[in-house]
């Protein structure tokens, strides 16, 4: 009957892996990326450092949220744990300007409560406690798990990422190629149609 059937491949950064690049305008001179994906769910989540030396996270409704509130609200809540675990060997300056910041949440469900705020929960304490853990536990790197028992596994994970990203944006670390085929993953007909 004349009509041709043409099969479609997507090339897609692959999931669950961390990308940095420089970017050329904008707020912050690095971004890192990694898609997020369990099941259904493939969620994009952006990392920056912007000029003001604060690291912000973003993801979901969660937009440009800094980095240690959210690590705080995962049950990490020394700084000295924090600063250990994103840079084992020699501290940046840059992290203690992010602890000051944020030195007012001195507990867990203080750093939960905040964020909720930020996304727009005016309940009750209880309630915005609720939603903000619920949030926490299904959208912020899902592939890691969605229970709360992972919650200190995705904040190790956090804070492995912010380590990566300052080797690349304070120490020169050459910076991954997202364009080599290791990074990237062909989507053909069937996974095109599924998603």
């Amino acid at each position: 009957n004349g009509t041709e059937k043409v099969l479609i491949t997507i090339e897609d950064l692959a999931s669950n892996k961390t990308f940095i690049e420089k970017k050329e305008i904008g707020p912050s001179d690095y971004v890192a990326k990694i898609f997020s994906e369990m099941g259904s769910y493939r969620i994009p989540h952006t990392l920056e450092q912007m000029k003001d030396g604060i690291f912000y996270l973003t993801f979901t409704r969660f937009r440009r949220i800094p980095i240690v509130p959210v690590l705080k609200a995962l049950g990490m809540v020394k700084d000295q744990e924090i600063v250990k675990m994103i840079c084992p060997d020699k501290p940046y300056d840059s992290i203690f300007i992010n602890l000051y910041d944020a030195a007012e949440l001195k507990t867990e469900e203080d750093a939960i409560e905040y964020l909720a705020k930020k996304i727009g929960v005016s309940q009750p304490k209880e309630v915005k406690l609720e939603r903000g853990r619920e949030q926490l536990d299904k959208y912020l790197l899902p592939h890691l798990g969605t229970d709360p028992k992972d919650r200190l596994s995705k904040a190790y994970n956090l804070c492995k990422l912010v380590g990566k990203f300052l080797k690349v944006s304070e120490e020169g670390l050459p910076l991954p190629d997202k364009d080599h085929y290791m990074n990237k993953r062909l989507k053909l007909s069937g996974d095109l149609l599924a998603d």
